[in-house]
């Protein structure tokens, strides 16, 4: 169990106990693999990350990007990567599934530095090494954040940032959801991609826990952004966007090294 920061009670709601993190990261990596073949085709035009997450994710990048070093922390199937490489940035880029880095490497045709890493280990990174991080959609498979944040931030070069899109905490709640707002949960969604269904697990956790947790590792929130769905997205997907109107899915951050 988490232990909580003096004088507040931990707020962790034990589903499975003990929730372990080998076991449960080698699931997350089981159901990607799987998935891989069909996330690019599924996603790279679909309505929550094509049309949702991602725009808000590169308005949140500081621009010019080329000549700049930048790693993208799960980087999936490579849409990300392939954007920053065609912003002129040198891109890293890093995956928990070895299939899905497979599709990275495919897609960015032979450009770039793709490589399979977990986020719950030190990053293969030197200190002072990269100008910018994206993670997205990531970070919220881990329980503990302080291993992959503070590799974030000492690879960071001065000036550096980290844009970093999660769950928003006041998401709907999802099926088997027990625990309210201020608890830790694990919480599990099924999704089918192309006929590829899959059940993924993630931690929600309220606000205050990501702010400490940016805290901790030296970071400081420079912008923050809810993304909403655009009359092109509405139109296109009226039924899977249009109840997210005036409800939040995600939210984007962008840090910066605390001065």
């Amino acid at each position: 169990m988490h232990a909580g920061r003096a004088g507040r009670r931990d707020p962790t709601l034990e589903i499975e106990s003990p929730v372990d993190p080998a076991s449960h990261r080698r699931q997350t990596r089981e159901a990607y693999d799987r998935l891989a073949a069909v996330w690019s085709a599924t996603t790279d035009t679909g309505p929550f990350n094509g049309f949702l997450e991602r725009p808000v994710v590169r308005a949140l990048v500081p621009r010019p990007l080329a000549g700049l070093t930048v790693l993208d922390a799960g980087c999936g199937s490579g849409a990300q990567c392939e954007w920053l490489l065609d912003q002129g940035a040198d891109v890293v880029g890093i995956d928990l599934s070895p299939a899905m880095v497979e599709e990275s490497r495919r897609r960015c045709a032979g450009r770039g530095r793709l490589l399979v890493a977990d986020l719950a280990h030190p990053l293969p990174l030197e200190p002072r090494s990269v100008d910018g991080i994206t993670c997205s959609l990531a970070l919220h498979y881990l329980r503990d954040w302080d291993v992959p944040l503070r590799s974030f931030a000492s690879s960071l070069r001065p000036g550096g940032w980290i844009v970093i899109s999660l769950d928003h905490p006041f998401a709907p709640r999802l099926a088997h959801q027990r625990g309210g707002y201020l608890d830790i949960e694990l919480v599990s969604d099924t999704w089918t991609k192309a006929g590829v269904e899959v059940t993924q697990r993630f931690w929600r956790r309220p606000l205050a826990e990501t702010m400490d947790a940016f805290a901790d590792a030296g970071l400081v929130i420079e912008r923050v952004a809810e993304p909403r769905p655009s009359s092109e997205a509405l139109a296109r997907f009226p039924l899977e966007l249009g109840p997210l109107v005036g409800s939040p899915s995600f939210i984007v951050y962008r840090l910066r090294l605390a001065a």
